[in-house]
């Protein structure tokens, strides 16, 4: 809740609009499944592989969801044990990290029946599925959204909360994400190595 002068000098509590609410926390998706995909399409595949641009994931446009889904999971335990620390925010983040990227790897084997990443050639790997250097650069990357990106984003989302121009993009990239995610019914995967 936060609180308003009104005209007549009087706080007047301002209960907390539950489309707000849901408007931020797509926000936050979206921008960590940007910010994902900068990582994923740029990062790795561009500057670290060397192999060129690849717009990585299964849908089109710049995103990749899983890590819009992973930044919440990871923000929830960062709440529930209150870990603020940047430190303490990098090894946790690490392990969770980890442990989440072997779990994913054994269901994406299931589900899809290849793997969508190999780690053998790392240092450090175990059976290709996870490795060190991997871990180590989600748990920086982890530091850096929960200690310095989302102090930002939030400080954006209290600041802007009636601009109009700030809802008419968020409906727009509704709009763009939800008809990416529904042409992959037509269209099939975009998902290249």
């Amino acid at each position: 809740m936060r609180t308003k002068v009104n005209d007549y000098n009087l706080r007047v509590v301002i209960q907390p609009n539950y489309l707000d609410t849901l408007r931020n926390y797509f926000e936050n998706f979206l921008v960590y499944a940007v910010l994902g995909w900068i990582y994923e399409s740029i990062w790795c595949c561009m500057i670290y592989h060397k192999r060129g641009f690849i717009n990585r994931g299964f849908l089109f446009g710049p995103w990749l969801p899983i890590y819009g889904i992973g930044f919440f999971i990871i923000l929830g335990i960062f709440k529930f044990l209150k870990v603020k620390k940047p430190l303490g925010v990098f090894i946790i983040g690490t392990l969770v990290a980890t442990i989440a990227e072997l779990s994913a790897s054994y269901i994406i084997d299931m589900v899809v029946g290849t793997p969508m990443w190999d780690y053998k050639g790392y240092f450090m790997n175990f059976d290709g599925r996870i490795a060190l250097e991997p871990s180590m650069m989600f748990g920086v990357m982890i530091c850096i959204a929960i200690c310095l990106i989302q102090p930002v984003v939030v400080r954006f989302q209290e600041k802007t909360r009636e601009n109009n121009l700030r809802r008419t993009c968020d409906i727009l990239a509704a709009g763009l994400f939800a008809i990416d995610l529904l042409s992959r019914i037509w269209l099939g995967s975009n998902c290249v190595g």
